[in-house]
């Protein structure tokens, strides 16, 4: 019999892919979070207000996007294993790579959107005694949402992808899955594989479907 779902089996009570799937899920997660909230607050400096030296973050929080991977990831690899921060080798340190690499894919996303929302209304937050945090909070992230979940949503699917940061900033119990892709590959077990690229097709696949119903349904297209 040439057809069946063995592989799938296999994967569903093969232990490492689950904690694979679960490590992907929490770092990417935790990363595409962060990194939408960081990238929000940065548009808004860049857009709104007149603080010397936003220019220059904007392009610092861009600058990660001309960097390949692999130079990243060594980077990062070099600057922990120097600095006294026990992060090397646990999910943490994938976290910061994830956070800092795909800042400009959010950064983008959510300074689009703030264009879109007018001035007055914050101007009236403020004129009616409300704080900076309290206009950002209630008045422009509803507005802007929509951007920051697009935004959000292609990071997360980007670490279900991307192998060069996690298969050098790994460590043994944080395989990720395109670690796992790759370790599965090296060891010539191809069926498998198969099977597992299948699934992360239909996760990306998943992300992706509900970040563009998401994106047509307040008018983003241009995230698509």
């Amino acid at each position: 019999r040439l057809m069946s779902l063995d592989n799938y089996r296999f994967l569903m009570g093969y232990e490492l892919v689950l904690k694979a799937f679960r490590n992907n899920l929490i770092v990417g997660l935790g990363s595409a979070s962060i990194t939408v909230f960081l990238t929000s607050v940065i548009a808004w400096i860049v857009v709104r207000s007149s603080i010397p030296g936003r220019k220059i973050l904007d392009a610092l929080a861009f600058s990660p996007i001309a960097f390949p991977g692999v130079v990243f990831g060594l980077s990062l690899m070099w600057l922990y294993l120097t600095l006294p921060v026990p992060v090397y080798g646990t999910l943490w340190i994938l976290l910061i790579a994830y956070v800092s690499k795909y800042m400009p894919v959010s950064m983008r996303a959510c300074n689009a959107a703030l264009i879109q929302v007018n001035k007055e209304l914050e101007e009236a937050s403020k004129a009616s005694g409300a704080s900076w945090w309290d206009t950002f909070k209630r008045i422009l992230v509803p507005l802007i949402l929509p951007g920051m979940f697009v935004g959000w949503a292609y990071v997360l699917s980007l670490t279900f992808k991307v192998l060069s940061l996690p298969v050098l900033l790994g460590h043994a119990g944080t395989e990720v899955v395109p670690v796992l892709i790759f370790d599965l590959y090296e060891g010539g077990q191809y069926t498998v594989l198969n099977a597992l690229g299948v699934g992360v097709i239909i996760v990306v696949t998943s992300i992706s479907l509900v970040a563009r119903m998401v994106s047509r349904r307040f008018g983003l297209e241009q995230f698509e």
